[in-house]
């Protein structure tokens, strides 16, 4: 049966395979940015062969996959820029040197940087290796545009080319786009995907917004970088500040945070780092220049692990071709591209026609409804996975008490209409969140006003809740927050809110007022008589009487009718008032 063929049993699951790295297609291209026509950096060399490759402990490449010929040949057309013609061979560490056009920054901070990088040879190795994936996109996209190579370094200095990397700003991806810039450069952003960490998408927003601020800051590469990391603004700023004072304006003149006044050294000490590699001792790793990854467009959803196995790929190596995918399926809708790496495109067709001739289903990953009896734990065993995965799989924390209702991602046995999963905006959620009861033990000279004040309730309900008169004694134990529960509902688009609520109203404590006995005036002792010696008994009588009824002056509960216990408000654990079983809940 002929890929051809296969497609057709699958509605077309893929459409076009290319053989190097293909753009996105023109319709989901970013915006234009307001910006002037392609700056020209500083005139280039051409790349040039290289006289040997750097000896390094090699990151393999894989090599281009062979001409195609039937059935592929009459695929319909790929979308969107057409690929590359085939890269001269060589050294792709020897083109990016080529290009270097940035002139160099006289600041003891680059060989200060150059130190640190230098010290830490296993980090450079392991930033060097993953960046074996992604720079020979990076820099073709470079030169298309007339830019200076030494920013297919700045993704080291952004995220150590981690394409999964996310800052305590939320910033994401090889180039840390923050949320609200990635929208402002059309990376989509939703419970599917996160374009952010897409190589291709995001290298082509980022080369937009440096072109930009290259042209907003009279052609100074220095000043676009600084205001990449620190922002177009502030930098606009303190040139502004500079001015006004008569001062320099450029970048090592103007006043700026630790973090943008070490961002441009660190750029520069790298690719220091790249000129003198053989002299340093830094053992680059064998980066041939050819693409590493080709994009294969697809009309039909497919569980990632699925295709990762198709292609003979762990499922990490096939996350760092697509980290933009949130979830275990691939839906077409949301995100139809998959990159794999250039020699593995035979396995993978080979696996998907085998995958259709025996009518099985691509997406195993289904929308499912909670019912009554269900939990996690069965549906993740039913699935034959970790309750974690499936935790992760739908944003759940653990922990969360999910109710019958809930509407999540599932994996399913027997699948009869795969494109559900087309359809499912993300889960929707109904959760039981039980509050405990809240409790407050009165202190001297503090009066229930005070109280409800603080604990932000009323009297009457202090009064209410523990079966009050018009004050409590020292030492008595309230209740200042009855126990309660809410069902909260989390929409498909994040909105969360309450749906249903009830309070345990507690049992009625009915507290008795501590009533200290008055002291007697002290008298000088009369002769005793034989009549005050008769009374003695009856006093010492009388004091037990006093001492009893201090002890009883503590709040005691009063015993419920039969029918009011069964009523009688349990807590979270099916415990009874904690008034009751002296048990916090």
């Amino acid at each position: 049966m002929s890929f051809l063929r296969v497609g057709a049993l699958l509605g077309g699951l893929l459409v076009v395979a290319g053989c190097s790295t293909v753009a996105p297609p023109s319709a989901q291209a970013p915006a234009p940015v307001a910006q002037a026509s392609g700056p020209a950096a500083p005139s280039q060399a051409e790349p040039s062969p290289p006289a040997g490759a750097a000896a390094a402990k090699a990151v393999p490449a894989p090599t281009a996959a062979p001409a195609r010929t039937d059935p592929l040949a009459s695929l319909p057309a790929p979308t969107g820029r057409p690929p590359q013609a085939e890269a001269p061979v060589g050294n792709l560490w020897d083109r990016i040197r080529a290009g270097f056009a940035m002139p160099p920054l006289n600041s003891r901070l680059v060989a200060e940087k150059e130190r640190f990088y230098l010290e830490r040879p296993d980090y450079l190795q392991r930033m060097f290796a993953r960046g074996s994936r992604y720079l020979f996109h990076i820099v073709e996209e470079l030169e298309k545009r007339g830019m200076p190579t030494e920013l297919a370094l700045l993704p080291f200095v952004e995220s150590a080319m981690n394409p999964v990397a996310l800052s305590h700003a939320q910033a994401a991806g090889l180039w840390q786009f923050i949320p609200s810039t990635g929208r402002a450069y059309n990376l989509q952003q939703d419970w599917w995907v996160d374009n952010r960490r897409d190589v291709v998408k995001s290298t082509e927003a980022a080369l937009d917004y440096l072109q930009k601020i290259y042209a907003m800051h009279g052609n100074d590469w220095f000043l676009a970088l600084a205001s990449y990391n620190w922002g177009e603004g502030a930098v606009a700023r303190a040139v502004r500040r500079n001015q006004a004072r008569g001062l320099p304006t450029d970048y090592l003149s103007l006043q700026m945070p630790a973090e943008t006044r070490n961002y441009v050294p660190k750029l520069m000490a790298l690719k220091n780092i790249l000129l003198r590699a053989n002299e340093l001792g830094v053992a680059l790793p064998d980066l041939p220049n050819r693409p590493y990854f080709v994009t294969i467009e697809k009309t039909r959803p497919i569980d990632l692990k699925l295709a990762a196995q198709f292609a003979g790929m762990t499922v990490d190596e096939f996350v760092a071709l697509n980290p933009a995918h949130n979830r275990p399926v691939i839906a077409a809708s949301r995100n139809n591209e998959i990159k794999l790496p250039a020699d593995r495109i035979d396995a993978f067709m080979a696996a998907v026609e085998r995958h259709g001739q025996a009518n099985r289903a691509f997406a195993t990953w289904q929308p499912h409804t909670l019912k009554p009896g269900e939990t996690l734990e069965t549906l993740a065993q039913r699935g034959g996975i970790a309750v974690a995965e499936l935790r992760d799989a739908n944003d759940l924390r653990a922990g969360q008490r999910i109710l019958p209702g809930t509407r999540i991602l599932a994996p399913q046995r027997a699948v009869e209409d795969e494109t559900r999963v087309e359809r499912f905006d993300g889960p929707r959620v109904y959760e039981l969140v039980e509050r405990p009861a809240a409790y407050h033990t009165v202190k001297r000279h503090e009066s229930l006003a005070t109280i409800a004040r603080r604990y932000g309730t009323t009297v009457a309900n202090l009064k209410a809740w523990n079966g009050l008169g018009k004050t409590a004694a020292p030492g008595t134990r309230l209740i200042v927050r009855p126990a309660s529960a809410q069902t909260l509902l989390t929409t498909e688009d994040g909105d969360r809110r309450v749906v249903r609520s009830e309070t345990n109203e507690p049992r009625i404590m009915h507290a008795v007022l501590r009533r200290e006995p008055a002291e007697p005036e002290r008298q000088a002792a009369p002769a005793r008589t034989k009549r005050q010696h008769a009374a003695k008994p009856a006093r010492r009588a009388g004091a037990a009487t006093q001492k009893a009824s201090a002890a009883r002056a503590k709040p005691v509960a009063k015993k419920a009718p039969a029918a009011e216990r069964g009523d009688a408000v349990r807590a979270g654990s099916g415990k009874r008032s904690p008034q009751r079983t002296n048990k916090r809940t």
